[in-house]
């Protein structure tokens, strides 16, 4: 969240529709919706803008009083920090239900805090509903907003109180920040990480494998580095006992890996490293992403431990030795820190620029040290390199057969280039072509 920014946030009970004007705000599917309580359990940020205004806005769970429902003493804990943290609060209620006893009991909560306070009423569809919202003024808030968040109707118009209301702070686009995405199995600890880099309890921590379903961002500075931290839904095996919220929060950890700069795989040394996190480890070689895996809740491993497990880890994901392993606490706080000096290394290492000459005195001589095997009596030449760095490191070889270049030596050249270049860390793609006036591939 850009502390610059003011900051809206969504309230109301369950099911009136929250994420889904959020996601219509932000022009995104970013909050999981669905027809069921609870879905949305933490705080969602995004940024949001309207007229050339910024500002940060929280989607927020349900509030209720109703403590049977699951989590949900840990939601209201979320809704009343979102509450806090808010300049406006955007008081959602729904057309068709009227007004209920829950939504009595925000309505209170919300005149003791004393924020400014906008009443929307969703799924107000048409003309008649529309003209039922002069009922919502006996909640003692100023003039309600009909709108239909799934239709887009009379959003501008809300937008426009949200404007009028926010303070002047100062309106800039979010600045760049680092990407992290947290990444792995259910219940090996990556809410418990993200709460440990905060002074707050940000994400919900539960022993309940599958507590966070969204993907819920964080925004932290460290030692002057800006850094968006996604803390995801763990990746479940069998996609067929997935119900289809779950599916949704698998579809947002694929996404999460897309859209991060850099991922963080952690899992438990208790566990052992499961086909979900090879399948994980998979997407991120085919994205090209880098990777840290962190191993978590060591408190009682020996130094034999550790390289046993790293050997483990060595032989599981044998297809990308690249990777660097870590071993933290998040719990007790335990290399929290050397594990984002990590990031930053990684990060710095990952928008290195290489000078082309010196490129190219690198293949002449990886050729004098091992030539490339020959093809049935065939010299094999690699004539010249060159290299691109947009989203990652890809070097590309123009060779006078491409097609017989053997991947074992592509192996070794990628080795050397990690090597020579300060490329640990950082995986890279390297593409054999033909010669640059030759029209093979």
């Amino acid at each position: 969240m850009d502390r610059k920014l003011p900051t809206v946030a969504i309230v109301g009970r369950p099911n009136v529709g929250k994420s889904t004007l959020f996601n219509r705000l932000i022009e995104k599917r970013i909050s999981i919706m669905h027809d069921e309580s609870g879905v949305t359990r933490d705080r969602i940020y995004h940024h949001c803008e309207w007229l050339n205004r910024g500002f940060n806005l929280i989607d927020s769970g349900g509030f209720s009083k109703n403590l049977n429902l699951s989590f949900q003493t840990e939601i209201n804990t979320q809704v009343e920090i979102a509450m806090s943290e808010a300049d406006v609060i955007v008081f959602l209620l729904s057309a068709v239900d009227g007004i209920t006893k829950e939504d009595l009991i925000v309505s209170k909560k919300l005149k003791d805090i004393g924020k400014k306070v906008i009443v929307a009423i969703n799924k107000s569809d048409n003309l008649e509903m529309s003209l039922t919202s002069s009922n919502y003024y006996s909640l003692g808030f100023q003039e309600p907003v009909p709108i239909s968040s799934i239709h887009g109707i009379g959003i501008s118009n809300l937008l426009d109180n949200i404007i009028s209301l926010i303070p002047n702070k100062k309106t800039n686009l979010l600045s760049s920040s680092l990407r992290i995405g947290i990444i792995g199995k259910p219940n090996v600890g990556k809410s418990t990480l993200v709460n440990s880099l905060l002074s707050d309890e940000r994400t919900i921590v539960s022993n309940i494998p599958g507590t966070t379903r969204d993907s819920v961002d964080t925004f932290i500075k460290v030692n002057g580095k800006d850094f968006t931290i996604t803390d995801t839904a763990g990746l479940k095996k069998n996609k067929q006992s997935l119900n289809d919220i779950e599916w949704y929060a698998e579809l947002r950890t694929r996404l999460t890996i897309i859209n991060s700069d850099i991922t963080i795989l952690l899992i438990d040394k208790k566990q052992e490293v499961s086909q979900i996190d090879e399948k994980i480890m998979g997407i991120l070689k085919d994205e090209y992403k880098p990777v840290i895996v962190t191993i978590n809740k060591i408190d009682e491993l020996s130094t034999d431990d550790k390289k046993e497990i790293k050997s483990i880890i060595r032989t599981k994901f044998k297809f990308a030795p690249w990777v660097p392993i870590m071993f933290i606490s998040a719990k007790e706080r335990k290399n929290i820190y050397k594990l984002i000096d990590k990031v930053k290394d990684i990060d710095e290492r990952r928008k290195v620029e290489i000078n082309k000459s010196s490129l190219n005195e690198f293949l002449m001589e990886i050729q004098m040290i091992k030539k490339p095997p020959r093809h049935n009596g065939i010299n094999i030449k690699l004539s010249y390199i060159t290299y691109l760095n947009k989203k990652f490191p890809h070097f590309i070889i123009f060779s006078n057969h491409p097609e017989w270049v053997h991947f074992s030596y592509v192996r070794f050249v990628e080795n050397q280039i990690r090597n020579i270049f300060n490329l640990e860390g950082i995986p890279i793609k390297i593409s054999v072509r033909g010669k640059r006036n030759d029209k093979r591939r």
